[in-house]
């Protein structure tokens, strides 16, 4: 599926423009362990960009198909030298975009780590 391949690719090389592409104008971003988000797709964009950033050389490993509109996707990268792994449980609405996005992390202290330094980066330079 071109939509997924693309959120893959976009993942991959923090690509905030195709990210556009393949986000619908809203997007529900979830953290089952912290935070729950409804963003535009411009504010989704650049979130979702930064993760090949905070994890240089994230690669997916798997995508599946889960029926009803979802799909699963297994990245592997590391974090300060630490191994992290994710699964992005990924929706498409009736327009073939991703509306809800729920992003799974382990193991904890690498989700930790990651968690600390995406905020960091996401926080408004002054």
């Amino acid at each position: 599926m071109k939509i997924i391949e693309n959120y893959k690719r976009a993942i991959e090389n923090s690509d905030e423009s195709l990210l556009k592409e393949v986000f619908a104008p809203q997007v529900r971003i979830e953290i089952p362990a912290g935070a729950s988000l409804d963003q535009p797709v411009d504010t989704a964009a650049y979130i979702m960009s930064q993760v090949a950033k905070t994890a240089p050389g994230i690669k997916c490993m798997l995508t599946a198909e889960a029926g009803n509109n979802w799909y699963l996707l297994g990245f592997e990268g590391q974090i300060e030298r630490q191994k992290l792994q994710a699964i992005d449980q990924v929706h498409l609405n009736k327009d073939g975009k991703i509306d809800h996005l729920i992003i799974y992390m382990r193991p904890i202290p690498a989700a930790q780590k990651f968690t600390e330094v995406i905020m960091q980066r996401l926080q408004p330079t002054r």
